[in-house]
């Protein structure tokens, strides 16, 4: 690892990249799980359907049913109507991005040196979990990614895999660096 730069912590350039990752990945996350996964696109009402409900109504219920069918269908980023799951797509192609930039970015401006706040063991802690979230941040996009553009469920497995690495390489990350006098290099 090269270290440049001050002792108190990070360079504004990487704190700025490092805080908008975890904006866009928590904004893709509440995205992600606000969508419908189960692709039901039966609108409220539709139950009462048949006897209980007019021709009219049947009909709206049906429109808006194949409206959302239609959109589950064609991710259409430039189309107009933004829908949740292209605006998943969309935080996931800035996030795997970002997943690109970080790395590349972490070489040219270097690193700061180890807090004296983290032993030695924590230091290895920190070293390898950085590196695993760097890697799940073009992993669980793209995976998505090639998930939504094959239609092929069978990416599905690796996805939701690379997701629970993450959980647990983030919530070893926070296990470290989320004490104060560690997390003020980061602020």
């Amino acid at each position: 690892m090269t270290t440049t730069g001050d002792a108190r912590g990070y360079r504004a350039s990487q704190k700025a990249l490092h805080w908008l990752t975890v904006l866009a990945v928590a904004a893709q996350l509440a995205v992600g799980y606000l969508l419908d996964l189960d692709g039901d696109c039966d609108p409220a009402g539709e139950d009462r359907s048949g006897g209980d409900t007019s021709d009219a109504e049947e009909e709206r219920l049906d429109r808006l049913e194949d409206q959302c069918e239609a959109r589950a269908d064609d991710y259409d980023l430039l189309g107009g109507g933004f829908d949740l799951a292209e605006l998943h797509l969309a935080l996931g192609l800035t996030v795997l991005a970002l997943g690109v930039v970080r790395p590349l970015w972490r070489r040219v401006a270097g690193l700061p040196p180890w807090s004296e706040h983290l032993s030695a063991g924590q230091r290895r802690l920190v070293h390898w979990t950085e590196r695993a979230l760097l890697l799940l941040l073009v992993v669980v996009p793209l995976s998505g990614i090639v998930l939504v553009a094959t239609g092929d469920d069978a990416w599905l497995p690796l996805h939701v895999g690379a997701h629970v690495a993450f959980f647990v390489a983030l919530a070893a990350h926070l296990s470290t660096n989320l004490r104060p006098v560690v997390l003020r290099r980061m602020l």
